[in-house]
């Protein structure tokens, strides 16, 4: 019998992905040029080459930006004004063991840079979060592919899997979105997450643009499970290089079919994502939609009513992942106050009764239209309910996301 696929060792000096770093002595009004310089989110505070820790640019500008805040630190030195939490891994530490620390991270540090060391406490740079899930993606990716080529292997090697895919809902459940969003003056959002398995090809990302702008995209990878669930993986990584492109719908998920074609070509197995991504703009009352091979999304209204959020022929586009330089554009449609964006998976309305008989968007839709004064916590909530109902099962047949964006009256 074939032994497990061993991890190849990685040197981690080789995901550096920057050094910016300034000595203790260093006055706080030098590192805030600094970060305005560099556009890093950290920079490291050293004593020679000793590693001390970090200075992170929000806690800094939050330091030097409150009332009297700059006269009274400004000439504070960066070693008093280190952050808590700082993630460190030292070099020849097996990358297993140093995913498995990144992981076990609170989800308010998860995208936090982290530092690397050498044995002595010398620092040698920091390496971005997404080069490290890419890592762990493309690694998990090779493990199954190695599993998939013996179905006795597969069955012999369950159990040790169960630990990884633990860890790997684990991860999934932590880096979802959840509760209020920053900027809940301008915008609330709520979701409903019901995974099929034990981890899930159902995908969302909440990306605050400004304070009068938040793009929403929800994302399906074809069936569920352990590969679909290490595509989401791959697709946050990609999501998290192109949020500064998320302002424009189309363009984005043409850059985000870019990326994905250029990883899903090199397998010998059909695989696509279908996503839908709406930016509400309050500022300009108004809501920019593209989407790609998914159900199209609706916009409750507050003065009653249920719309198709703006996807015609030319808005509709083709499954990520499926047609290399596929260009998606981008609808438009006025939003106002009390509206509502809501976004969902297939799995929803593919529930299906004894019969067959699906559940279907028009009785989503009518269920919209009935509540629509139902604040969207309550709603989702009852939605996923009814399909369940309609089904007359414990649980769905694929993944279930459901997500609202809010604009409170």
């Amino acid at each position: 019998m074939a032994s497990v696929v061993p991890v190849p060792p990685v040197d981690l000096r080789t995901l550096i992905g920057h050094q910016q770093a300034v000595t203790g002595t260093t006055p706080l009004e030098e590192v805030h040029r600094l970060f305005a310089a560099t556009g890093r989110e950290f920079l490291a505070v050293l004593d020679g080459p000793r590693f001390l820790g970090v200075c992170a640019r929000r806690e800094i500008a939050m330091q030097l930006g409150g009332r009297f805040g700059f006269a009274l630190f400004a000439r504070q030195p960066a070693s008093e004004r280190l952050m808590a939490g700082c993630l460190q891994l030292v070099v020849g530490e097996p990358i297993t063991e140093a995913l498995g620390r990144i992981s076990a991270r609170p989800e308010d540090q998860f995208y936090d840079d982290v530092v690397l060391v050498d044995a002595d406490g010398n620092f040698l740079g920091f390496i971005f979060v997404h080069a490290l899930v890419r890592l762990q993606t493309r690694m998990m990716l090779d493990q199954v592919d190695a599993l998939e080529r013996s179905q006795r292997e597969i069955e012999e090697k369950n159990h040790a899997m169960e630990d990884d895919l633990r860890m790997a809902r684990d991860v999934q459940m932590a880096m979802l979105p959840s509760g209020l969003a920053p900027g809940a003056e301008t915008w609330r959002f709520h979701s409903q997450y019901v995974p099929a398995a034990g981890v899930s090809g159902d995908f969302f990302q909440l990306v605050r643009l400004s304070d009068t702008r938040a793009a929403l995209l929800v994302c399906d990878v074809m069936g569920h499970g352990v590969r679909s669930a290490l595509v989401t993986a791959m697709l946050r990584a990609f999501v998290e290089d192109l949020r500064e492109t998320s302002a424009d719908p189309g363009p984005f998920l043409t850059r985000l079919n870019h990326g994905l074609m250029g990883v899903l070509r090199q397998g010998s197995q059909l695989i696509f994502v279908t996503a839908a991504c709406a930016v509400l703009d309050t500022e300009a009352g108004q809501i920019a939609y593209a989407q790609a091979g998914h159900p199209t999304g609706f916009l409750r209204r507050a003065a009653g009513g249920v719309d198709l959020l703006p996807a015609d022929d030319e808005v509709a586009g083709p499954a990520l992942g499926l047609i290399d330089g596929a260009e998606y554009v981008t609808g438009r449609a006025p939003v106002a106050r009390g509206d509502t964006i809501i976004l969902f998976t297939d799995g929803l309305v593919e529930a299906r009764s004894a019969s067959g008989e699906e559940w279907g968007e028009p009785r989503l839709r009518r269920l919209l239209e009935e509540h629509a004064g139902l604040p969207s916590a309550e709603l989702l909530p009852l939605l996923v309910e009814a399909a369940l109902g309609f089904a007359q099962g414990a649980s769905f047949d694929d993944d279930v996301c459901l997500a609202a964006l809010d604009w409170p009256r």
